[in-house]
């Protein structure tokens, strides 16, 4: 498997970040309210995403003179 690099700005990670995290939660949400574990299933792939993107939260950022 290969692999990819994307360089965002701070402000587009932080856009991209906020936009999962609430889809997210809103999905475990649904998935309590329903007592249903089939939507997390469903939704497996966004949920690694976000698990990537809460990785990448917590590394130190580079400035473009980096």
């Amino acid at each position: 498997m290969g692999i990819r690099r994307v360089d965002f700005t701070e402000e587009q990670f932080e856009t991209l970040y906020e936009f999962v995290d609430n889809k997210v939660e809103s999905i475990v949400n649904a998935s309590v309210d329903y007592n249903d574990s089939e939507i997390l299933n469903e939704w497996e792939d966004l949920l690694d995403v976000h698990t990537v993107l809460e990785e990448a939260n917590k590394w130190v950022t580079l400035t473009e003179d980096d």
